[in-house]
């Protein structure tokens, strides 16, 4: 993951520099969104393909249910194998790569990590930001005289949580740790503070990290958990982070036409499609959990990568429609062939069926008598479809 992070670290390094050129207020905030736009975009053949994935596998789902269907309730090894081989060629026919869907995801995994792991040290990162940091911390050993005392309760965790050991003597080392302070600990920190002077020296050098940081009143380094003692209201982050992605799973599953392939052609639940409205419900509460005890910047990203997303869905349903269009005519045409060769008609044919002969009422125990008549029956008869 180092290699990952360092590129991370030094796009969104480059995007900083930028962002500060204009304003350093939420300076941070409009890295991690510029960020996020410049990766949608990189990420958009993927979506593309999986896109195109999705909706061919909507498409062909009466052709799979049958295959399905063909061999339900075969086990053994050789019926496996055919059912298998027989989607294969029905994926090959139609040009669909089934695993095509899940490279997204897998993509974007190292890259949620590494975007985690560059927020967790933004000042190891970002130069700008660590050059802020590293003044900081030389103010802070200059004028607090028992800063290392102070700072002493939190070194244990956060070299824990990092993996690192901190000089508290050095400047540069100092400064390292001091990004990962929490701003109720910052204010802690102030609080210890004996002299009223040096206090004040210290919230003036953190005014400019301040703005770097603070997005809508939160510190992007924050995790919602931790704010809520403070400012309960951020619980407001998770939650947008959770309904932004339902919103959009669930405008993309419609999309797909995964909505409409709830059940199979003989009225029985679809196993994939009941999986993927699972997921719809499993993964916003995920995202949510997730967002409310990672920092803000990358539930950041999430809401921002969504409603990013959402605008590029109606861009890539235009760009599918002239090939959803192309794919429905060429099934629907192999449909009608199909119909046609298996169309059945009917024939007359005589049939020999028992009458009981009618007689008059009598008094004797003996059965009535039956005899046999030929009539005309039409029976289905299927038309063989030609070699």
């Amino acid at each position: 993951m180092g290699v990952i992070n360092n590129i991370f670290g030094a796009i969104l390094n480059v995007i900083f520099d930028g962002v500060i050129m204009i304003t350093p207020v939420a300076a941070l905030a409009a890295s991690i969104i510029i960020f996020t736009l410049v990766a949608r975009i990189l990420l958009t053949p993927l979506q593309l393909s999986s896109q195109r994935t999705s909706r061919g596998m909507s498409k062909i789902q009466p052709e799979l249910t049958k295959i399905q269907n063909k061999y339900k309730g075969k086990t053994d090894q050789a019926s496996q194998m055919k059912q298998s081989q027989e989607m294969q060629a029905l994926y090959k026919k139609y040009k669909i790569n089934p695993f095509a869907g899940c490279l997204p995801l897998i993509i974007q995994f190292p890259l949620i990590m590494g975007l985690f792991n560059v927020l967790r040290e933004p000042a190891k990162y970002i130069k700008h930001l660590g050059a802020e940091y590293t003044h900081i911390a030389s103010t802070i050993i200059d004028s607090v005289t028992n800063y290392q005392n102070i700072l002493q309760p939190y070194q244990a965790n956060i070299e824990t949580m990092t993996r690192t050991t901190y000089d508290l003597a050095d400047k540069t080392s100092l400064g390292q740790f001091l990004s990962h302070l929490s701003t109720g600990q910052w204010h802690q920190f102030v609080n210890q503070i004996n002299d009223p002077t040096v206090a004040q020296g210290v919230t003036s050098a953190l005014e400019l990290k301040n703005k770097f940081e603070t997005f809508f009143g939160f510190s992007v380094v924050d995790t919602p958990s931790g704010l809520m003692s403070t400012q309960w209201w951020a619980i407001i982050i998770p939650i947008i982070a959770g309904a932004s992605t339902y919103i959009f799973t669930k405008l993309t599953m419609a999309s797909n036409g995964q909505m409409q392939t709830a059940a199979s052609q003989d009225g029985q639940a679809n196993p994939g499609a009941s999986m993927m409205k699972t997921m719809n419900i499993v993964m916003p509460i995920m995202t949510g959990a997730f967002a409310y005890t990672m920092p803000i910047g990358l539930a950041l990203y999430w809401i921002a990568g969504n409603v990013i997303m959402l605008v590029q869905q109606k861009i890539v349903n235009k760009m599918l429609e002239k090939q959803d269009a192309k794919l429905e005519a060429i099934l629907e045409k192999e449909r009608e062939e199909a119909r046609k060769n298996n169309k059945t008609s009917t024939k007359k044919v005589m049939k020999k069926v028992p009458v009981q002969k009618k007689v008059e009422e009598v008094t004797t125990d003996e059965a009535p008598k039956t005899y046999t008549k030929k009539v005309i029956k039409k029976v289905p008869v299927q038309k063989k479809s030609e070699e």
